[in-house]
């Protein structure tokens, strides 16, 4: 006969919801953004799609905060609260010196770690699942790596690269915009200009009379040496991997089955079967 299988202590059903759950979306690359004398505070988290943004707004929901549309990103679309005065306690717990912290001491639970998944998470393809960290505060990842730890979950903290639009773009501001037409020299070929030669000039241009001058680096590896510093990527940066047999059962019991409309793809699963 078949067992009832049992609801572990920590997991996202265990307990009724509370607003301290929201810190989930802060152990990921959610912001948490205090005004003032720290009186009312803000959340904002960037999510992929309308499914993860209504599962967002659900958690949050039975406290009457609600979560705006912001602007588009590569990661998605932002979404954010108006600043308040009941997200105060939360900004307080989760920010040092003005600087997002995890609190000391600080429980991960399956409630959290639902958010956490909703917000950001996402598989790795290889049958692991991935829960970015906030590449703006790295003093928070060594405190979710041990609360992960804690919580039966031990990953392994990788790198996630840019996507391949910022990637083309990286790659074209680092090449520079194409010279126009003209005659060009090598610099390191120049033999001394002839003040007599109307154009050989000193400054290393060679043009003809009456034309624009086209001026080159003497190298092309010169170009690394002050390389433009192209934006950040969103949906690049740290991660927690979390991989094998018994994490990913470990996980899917925690966070439970997929909200409505997420892709079954990008949710925690176990040889094959996805949390529910």
């Amino acid at each position: 006969m078949r067992g009832v299988p049992q609801l572990s202590l920590f997991s996202a059903d265990a307990r009724p919801p509370r607003l301290g759950d929201l810190a989930g979306l802060l152990c990921g690359p959610g912001r948490i953004l205090r005004f003032g004398e720290g009186l009312t505070a803000r959340i904002s988290v960037d999510v992929a799609d309308a499914a993860r943004a209504a599962a967002v707004r659900g958690a949050a929901a039975p406290f009457g905060i609600t979560f705006e549309p912001g602007a588009r990103t590569c990661a998605g679309r932002e979404l954010r609260t108006a600043y308040r005065r009941d997200l105060a306690s939360l900004a307080l717990t989760w920010t040092e010196a003005r600087r997002k912290a995890v609190p000391e001491g600080f429980q991960l639970d399956g409630t959290a770690l639902r958010l956490w998944a909703v917000a950001s998470g996402r598989g790795d393809g290889r049958g692991g699942y991935l829960l970015p960290l906030d590449p703006a505060a790295p003093e928070t990842h060594a405190p979710l790596i041990a609360a992960a730890t804690r919580l039966g979950l031990p990953p392994a903290r990788i790198s996630l690269p840019a996507c391949p639009a910022c990637r083309a773009r990286a790659d074209l501001e680092r090449a520079g915009p194409e010279p126009p037409p003209g005659r060009r020299i090598d610099l390191t070929d120049r033999a001394e200009s002839d003040p007599t030669d109307p154009t050989d000039h000193a400054d290393g241009r060679e043009t003809a009379v009456g034309e624009p001058a086209v001026v080159t680096t003497c190298r092309p590896h010169h170009l690394a040496l002050a390389p433009p510093d192209p934006r950040e990527c969103p949906a690049a940066g740290p991660a927690l991997r979390l991989s094998g047999a018994r994490r990913m059962h470990r996980l899917v019991e925690l966070v439970g089955p997929a909200p409505d409309g997420v892709d079954p793809a990008e949710w925690p699963r176990h040889w094959g079967r996805s949390a529910g």
